[in-house]
């Protein structure tokens, strides 16, 4: 393609274009609209039909992609790059060497709560003022929520789903396709996994990783450096310490509290507003029932049952199998005893 300038800004000229319902044989413009008190600054380039909004600011060397749509007050940092038909909404900062993907789409639905896709040219990739840290990567169709924040060299796949007011912080990484809530927190150099589901007000720790498909609901508090596993769910208002694992498919339900270092085997099952003390370990297929508590360093063993309201106490070991009854109290000891 030949190219012009328009003072320091590069134009793309078209091979041809239409005109009046004709092919033009000459190279035409379908050229950037700029609205009033725009500014691009040296060496910035604005592919075709892409179009700034008043007030808008392109920083030296940042790039809008053809159909690109920077709302008004927005601001591209320098080296910023926003790739073809990527939108960034009003008052929306996206900072240096930053990259946003093409093509994002959604909007959210209060009935459904899921994000239904939208027209072109109605919602914007980055909505009213989020921010984009420098270094900061958002593939194509990813979504980023108005007011939310995405920290220095982060990165959010393709297709993921940033709610409104959402905060990823610097070097973490959230898979494809994986959905965030309004309001939830991904700590600096946290992992979340391809179709993982974090829900709205849910705050997970530095280094903290949730594997693909995990889910975590609303409120839930994941410590730093806990690990959630592939398919593993945690319900509601529930905590993991830090250093917490919950293995994959473990469920942990509403108000379930696993404290510091202890350890959730795999298809475990932990009740509504049980307990699990720090250090403590439920083997693979282990329950925990609703309101059940287990002490600190205690074990219970492959396919073992604490049943509701049981309490285990500090330091115990339960045999692999075991049943512990409804409302029974196993005390602590200063030797780990066998339940059997």
């Amino acid at each position: 393609m030949d190219t012009n300038f328009i003072g320091n800004v590069r134009r793309i000229a078209t091979p041809a274009c239409i005109v009046m319902g004709l092919i033009a044989t000459a190279p035409c413009y379908a050229g950037p609209v700029m609205r009033p008190a725009a500014q691009i600054g040296s060496n910035g380039l604005v592919r075709p039909s892409a179009q700034i909004g008043s007030n808008g600011l392109v920083r030296p060397s940042a790039q809008i992609g053809s159909n690109g749509l920077v709302r008004p007050s927005a601001q591209i940092g320098s080296n910023g790059f926003v790739r073809p038909s990527a939108q960034i909404g009003s008052n929306g900062f996206v900072r240096p060497n930053a990259q946003i993907g093409s093509n994002g789409f959604s909007r959210p639905d209060a009935v459904s709560q899921s994000w239904l896709p939208m027209p072109r040219g109605i919602s914007a990739l980055s909505r009213p003022n989020a921010q984009i840290g420098s270094n900061g990567l958002v593939r194509p169709n990813a979504q980023i929520g108005s007011n939310a924040q995405i920290g220095s060299n982060a990165q959010i796949g393709s297709n993921a789903q940033i709610g409104s007011n959402g905060m990823a912080r610097p070097n973490a990484q959230i898979g494809s396709n994986a959905q965030i809530g309004s309001n939830a927190q991904i700590g600096s150099n946290a992992q979340i996994g391809s179709n993982a589901q974090i829900g709205s007000n849910a705050q997970i720790g530095s280094n903290g990783i949730a594997r693909p498909d995990a889910q975590i609901g609303s409120n839930a508090q994941i410590g730093s450096n806990a690990q959630i596993g592939s398919n593993a769910q945690i319900g509601s208002n529930a905590q993991i310490g830090s250093n917490g694992i919950a293995r994959p498919n473990a469920q942990i339900g509403s108000n379930g509290m696993v404290r510091p270092d202890a350890q959730i085997g795999s298809n475990a099952q932990i009740g509504s507003n049980a307990q699990i003390g720090s250090n403590a370990q439920i083997g693979s297929n282990g329950i925990a029932r609703p309101d059940a508590q287990i002490g600190s360093n205690a074990q219970i063993g492959s396919n073992g049952i604490a049943r509701p309201s049981a309490q285990i106490g500090s330091n115990r070991i339960g045999r692999p199998d075991a049943q512990i009854g409804s409302n029974s109290a196993m005390r602590p000891g200063s030797i780990p005893t066998a339940l059997d």
